[in-house]
């Protein structure tokens, strides 16, 4: 069940009509069962291999906890998460890179296997990971029992593309049981409402359909056309996945809990740095504490600095996808956080007040980082590239596209009010306070989610599914 489907919104209706009629610490129970019957309804048979590695880690968990040597514990957990993860995202990918010396060795090549990629494993890999590590550093004491370490992995708001969640977002909230807080529940419906307009209106109405007929020619179109279409796929994936995070963040607001932040109006930011402190803030954290700084950080001089910096996003990279596009595009922005490393030592605060003279620096950054969304993007490394060669060598004299550029600019103007929304709302809903107040902000919600509904045809999976 996609989130932006009518058979969804029965679900979750439901599911939060049954947690009212429960007692707190009866709630977790049904939200267990909920989060497995919804990942079941996708592919019946990755339930049990979701359940089996649930069962090995939490197993390896329990018994790291125990032993006097916890080291060899966690290490058979990582090589037992992360060689599954290898198996089904990778195996095919490395038979295929290797066949050519492999057909010149032996004659033949092998055939590729066809693996279906279970859904979200790339996402809960990470998250029973960070929770093994976090526990063998005694950074996060508790060891929960299983059915909470289950609900924790399988939490059906965030399970098939984050927040990656550490043990201590998650497991304090269900210790004593869920509890209903009328504030939670109005931000929910409001986060809700938001990433489904996100997603339907933006993502898959107005920007897809152009980026899709885009990206299947590259080259075939004008130079203009293929700006334009780099520009808005960053706005599209942008509103896809942010749009998710807000569902996500939403629903599990409406079932009594909280979950981070993983936007921050991302495309504000004045340098690289910046921007990975802005986008995926989970995954960018998680790839901090457990990759960039084991490997060293920046505790051990420059030059061990900057390889740390481009293996982390190499592997970055990688873990979207399984291909030499994702390692580009990985190494790519690598490189610009070594440059900015390398010329600058200021670090800009994430949420710092943003200036005119802050402009240039945006919109510098912004491009660089659409160019690079091209090979994120384009269905093969030859199509990036023949994208990229169109860009920098066409005529720009061409007519511009005016309904795509013009979708764009709306975007362009969106971003920067998003963030004023994010930080004024609570002082907005205090001074639209009474009757009227409340009869403006049912309007407006209104409006929203039954635009958001009737478009929600127009679409289909969230583009980090994939992943």
């Amino acid at each position: 069940m996609l989130f932006n489907s009518l058979p969804f919104a029965v679900f979750l209706v439901t599911i939060c009509l049954l947690l009212r009629a429960l007692p707190p610490r009866g709630r977790p129970s049904l939200l267990l069962i909920a989060s497995l019957l919804f990942y079941a309804l996708w592919i019946p048979v990755y339930l049990m291999l979701l359940l089996f590695e649930i069962a090995v880690n939490y197993a390896l968990l329990r018994g790291m906890l125990r032993s006097p040597r916890p080291r060899l514990w966690l290490t058979t957990s990582i090589v037992f998460s992360l060689g599954l993860l290898a198996v089904f995202k990778y195996a095919a990918f490395a038979i295929t890179t290797a066949a050519p010396l492999l057909a010149q060795a032996f004659g033949t090549a092998p055939a590729v296997p066809e693996i279906l990629l279970p859904l979200g494993i790339s996402f809960y890999t990470f998250q029973m990971l960070g929770l093994a590590i976090d526990s063998y550093r005694r950074d996060f004491a508790p060891a929960p029992g299983l059915a909470r370490y289950t609900l924790f992995i399988a939490f059906f708001p965030h399970f098939i593309a984050g927040p990656i969640l550490r043990g201590r977002d998650l497991l304090p909230q269900l210790e004593h049981g869920i509890v209903f807080d009328p504030g939670k529940t109005h931000r929910g419906i409001w986060l809700l409402a938001c990433g489904l307009a996100k997603k339907t209106i933006f993502a898959d109405f107005l920007l897809a359909p152009f980026v899709n007929d885009v990206f299947a020619f590259p080259g075939v179109s004008t130079a203009p056309v293929h700006l334009v279409a780099a520009w808005a796929f960053a706005f599209q994936i942008y509103f896809d996945f942010s749009g998710y995070t807000d569902m996500a963040r939403g629903m599990a607001l409406l079932v009594g809990l909280e979950l981070p932040f993983n936007f921050k109006e991302p495309y504000l930011s004045r340098n690289p740095a910046e921007f990975w402190r802005r986008w995926h803030i989970t995954l960018s954290s998680w790839l901090r504490d457990y990759l960039y700084v084991p490997l060293g950080g920046n505790r051990r001089g420059p030059a061990r600095t900057y390889t740390n910096l481009m293996l982390t996003m190499l592997l970055g990279g990688l873990w979207h996808g399984a291909g030499w596009s994702f390692l580009m595009w990985g190494g790519m922005h690598g490189v610009l956080l070594v440059g900015h490393r390398a010329f600058t030592r200021r670090t800009t605060p994430t949420d710092a007040a943003l200036r005119w003279r802050d402009l240039p620096k945006i919109l510098l950054l912004f491009n660089v980082t659409c160019l690079l969304w091209v090979f994120f993007r384009a269905a093969t490394f030859a199509d990036a590239w023949l994208f990229l060669h169109t860009l920098f060598t066409g005529n720009y004299a061409a007519p511009w596209p005016a309904l795509p550029l013009a979708t764009v600019l709306l975007c362009a103007v969106l971003h920067p009010l998003e963030r004023i929304a994010r930080e004024r709302l609570p002082v907005l809903q205090r001074a639209l306070g009474g009757s009227w107040g409340g009869l403006v902000e049912g309007l407006a919600l209104g409006a929203i989610l039954a635009l958001a509904l009737a478009l929600s045809g127009s679409g289909g999976e969230f583009i980090y599914f994939q992943f």
